[in-house]
């Protein structure tokens, strides 16, 4: 059915269902992960109202599942003794319901520029540390207990990042960046022209009987012709800018 969410903790189907903006758990999936034997509602003292029966597609066939709401969701919390059961609440409380209040769903997994910065970040410790790749996947693998670093949890990803101890730049800083880089080399290329004729290099290499200060002219004069082009450019651009 719609606004259906199926997404997993700790490798544990876990599904939710959006009513009216309200989120629904189901009840046989964290009965399960809290490992308690009866799923029966009644035993948990629950609030009729916050008690939902469902079908939904499951095997071929629609069938009828029970959800619940929140305080439901922690009545059933309270009752078991499960070292997990406080693992489910923290993430419940601090991840799912927040993510879900705020975007309207819940994000299973890393997006496909998520996994690039992913990638980038690993480039960027193997670069630096001279680990193999293999080795520092691996060890993402083990730290972040996903089978692949596809499979990180959208919730991960910023501490995935720093784990990696990669800061990746987003695209608007790259491109800052590469800005940056071209108003630098075109001072330097007419810097270098300049140098050049001040310094009457040419003249310098005709008396050593060197014909490179014709190809050294040649190579300044077009870098320069290039480079007081593109400095017109930026400055109509950041003219326009203001």
């Amino acid at each position: 059915m719609s606004n259906l969410s199926i997404f997993n903790f700790h490798q544990t189907q876990v599904r939710i269902q959006l009513l009216n903006n309200e989120p629904l758990f189901c009840l046989t999936d964290v009965i399960k992960i809290l490992n308690i034997k009866n799923a029966n509602a009644s035993r948990f003292n629950m609030s009729e109202a916050g008690i939902h029966k469902m079908y939904i597609r499951s095997g071929g066939q629609n069938r009828e599942v029970t959800f619940i709401n929140e305080p439901n969701l922690y009545r059933v919390i309270f009752r078991s003794n499960k070292k997990e059961a406080i693992d489910f609440q923290n993430w419940v409380f601090e991840e799912v319901l927040p993510t879900i209040r705020k975007t309207g769903s819940y994000s299973l997994t890393i997006n496909a520029e998520q996994q690039q910065a992913i990638q980038q970040a690993v480039n960027e410790r193997v670069y630096r540390t001279g680990e193999r790749h293999q080795a520092v996947y691996s060890k993402f693998h083990q730290q972040f207990k996903i089978p692949r670093y596809q499979d990180l949890p959208a919730s991960k990803f910023d501490e995935a990042i720093e784990w990696l101890g990669g800061v990746t730049k987003t695209r608007k800083d790259m491109i800052e960046v590469s800005r940056t880089n071209l108003i630098c080399l075109v001072h330097h290329m007419l810097w270098l022209n300049d140098f050049y004729i001040d310094n009457r290099l040419y003249d310098v290499f005709k008396m050593l009987g060197s014909n490179f200060g014709i190809r050294i002219h040649d190579h300044f004069g077009d870098g320069a012709f290039v480079a007081s082009m593109f400095k017109r450019q930026l400055e109509k651009k950041q003219l326009r800018q203001v």
